[in-house]
This record gives structure tokens, C-alpha cells and sequence, in this order.
């Protein structure tokens, strides 16, 4: 149910707060996924790995959904109020004075769900390439003269690998 205002309509600071709202429940339950792929991560669980991966995937488009419904206020608050755009933190500033305080927890918390969310993903980022080059290196022991990596990261399957896989 999407409540994306539309050119023609009054500005509803309930349907607002709710874009906030759906926004923090979508970064909420990608945040959990990241932990959930950060835990088979930890485990060495390669299938559960690509399983936690896929899940993370198809949260994406819920995320995308629910930034661009909110953002779509965002900028009808700004022209509402003689502005070309707004910056998120600016929101509180132009709401009436008694939602100020429900606008700032909710910027906020979208703030604070994005930062985690990319210090998240920084740190899977590097678990991936240590664990990528303990494969690699591993791989380099029993095959001595297989390339496994470009210079790149591409991988290189080695026709002596080819019959392995």
C-alpha cells in the first residue's frame, strides 16, 4: 500500500510519519539480514551463506520502495515550503511544532539504520575478501601452479580446476 503523495493532494503528516515509519521497518529487517549473512559468514556455511545472500537481495527492492515513497514527501514538504529540496535532517524544522520531536526520532533512526547498515556491510566486505584469500591460498597449496585471482579479483578457474568443480 503505498501512500506517495501526488501533486494534488494536502500535505498529511500522518501519512508522512507512517513513510518514515515503513522506511525503519525495511532498513530494520535488512539490518537483520546482514547479521543473519555475517553469522554464516562466521560459520564457514558457504550454502546458508548464499541463501542469507539471496534473502539480502530480495529485501533490496522493499528498501528502494520505501526510501523513494518517504523521499516523495520529503521534496512535497520542501516545495510546500518555497524550497527546491531538503536536506533529511532539515525535516523537523518545517513540521508543525508539536511533531518536531516525533520527526526528529524518526529522522534519527532512519540516520542511525543507514550507518549501521553500511558499517555492516564495509565489515561483511572484508570478512568476504579474508575469506576469499584463505581460499585462495589453501587452493595455491594443492595446486601450486593454479592462478585463482586476477589482479582484479576476477576469478580464474585453471583448466587443471575445471574437472574439480
Amino acid at each position: 500500500m503505498k501512500t506517495q503523495p501526488t501533486a494534488n493532494d494536502t500535505f498529511s503528516y500522518d501519512q508522512f510519519a507512517n513513510a518514515f515509519r515503513k522506511e525503519i521497518e525495511e532498513y530494520g529487517a535488512l539490518l537483520n539480514l546482514i547479521y543473519e549473512q555475517q553469522n554464516c559468514l562466521m560459520k564457514h556455511n558457504p550454502i546458508s551463506l548464499l541463501q542469507a545472500t539471496s534473502k539480502i537481495e530480495a529485501q533490496l527492492p522493499a528498501n528502494h520502495s520505501a526510501t523513494a515513497n518517504r523521499s516523495a514527501f520529503v521534496q512535497q514538504l520542501a516545495e510546500e515550503n518555497g524550497k527546491e529540496a531538503l536536506m533529511l535532517n532539515e525535516v523537523p524544522k518545517y513540521v508543525p511544532e508539536n511533531l518536531q520531536s516525533l520527526f526528529e526520532a524518526l529522522v534519527e533512526e532512519v540516520v542511525t539504520l543507514r550507518y549501521r547498515i553500511k558499517a555492516k556491510t564495509q565489515m561483511q566486505q572484508k570478512l568476504l575478501g579474508q575469506a576469499q584469500f584463505i581460499n585462495n591460498s589453501v587452493l595455491q597449496q594443492i595446486l601450486p601452479n593454479a592462478q585463482t585471482c586476477n589482479k582484479f579479483g576476477k576469478q580464474i578457474v585453471p583448466s587443471k580446476l575445471k574437472g574439480l568443480s
